[in-house]
């Protein structure tokens, strides 16, 4: 008789043995949620030694009003890099400008968490090319998200790639002009690091996740 059991699949190599170094791309409406979530689970909950990485936040931009909406900001932070408020408070290394494809050989894992559908598909790219590195990738689009990693096929990867050279935000033009806020990048910053965490434990990966709500 079959049995069934609590305990998660798991695969024979961790994809993360060597980590040493992290980037993370972009500091705004996902990824002031993931560093903040990479300090509270290996610091304050010891999920994983978080002073053993070097942690490097790249991002150009300042705060602004519209931030406060969805961004881990307050209004004491206006007009101030958010790279540097946010390595200020979590103990990561600020870049003050967007991450470029030169810098993925320097990094074992990269957060992808900015809406830039160029830098993603570099990303994905580099990430074919050298089947060692690891990213993960959560996006956002006001009520709609979506996890992407590098443990994917490239043929699920793909078809979510586009040609635009845009750079967007979380939130969709109409929910900027009326105000309105959604938890939803604080959900994706959530499960891109659940997703971390699986990989340490070297527990089963699934397939990319999309949601509407």
């Amino acid at each position: 008789m079959a049995t069934s059991s609590n305990k998660p699949d798991v695969k024979k190599k961790n994809p993360l043995a060597n980590l040493q170094r992290i980037g993370i791309a972009g500091a705004g409406g996902i990824g002031g949620f993931v560093v903040s979530g990479l300090f509270d689970y290996g610091v304050n909950r010891k999920q994983f030694p978080f002073n053993d990485f070097a942690i490097d936040l790249f991002d150009d931009d300042i705060v602004d009003t519209g931030n406060l909406l969805h961004q881990n900001f307050t209004e004491d932070d206006l007009g101030k890099q958010k790279a540097k408020l946010l390595s200020d408070r979590y103990f990561v290394n600020p870049v003050l400008r967007f991450m470029k494809p030169e810098d993925f050989v320097n990094y074992q894992l990269v957060f992808s968490c900015v809406d830039s559908m160029e830098f993603r598909k570099q990303l994905y790219e580099y990430g074919y090319k050298h089947p060692e590195f690891v990213w993960i990738d959560g996006r956002c689009n006001s009520r709609q998200i979506g996890l992407f990693h590098s443990l994917m096929a490239a043929k699920a990867l793909n078809p979510t790639l586009t040609d635009t050279k845009a750079r967007a935000g979380c939130l969709r033009q109409v929910d900027k002009e009326n105000k309105v806020s959604h938890i939803t990048p604080q959900i994706i910053a959530g499960m891109m690091l659940q997703t971390f965490l699986n990989m340490l434990r070297s527990e089963q990966m699934n397939d990319p996740h999309v949601l509407y709500i």
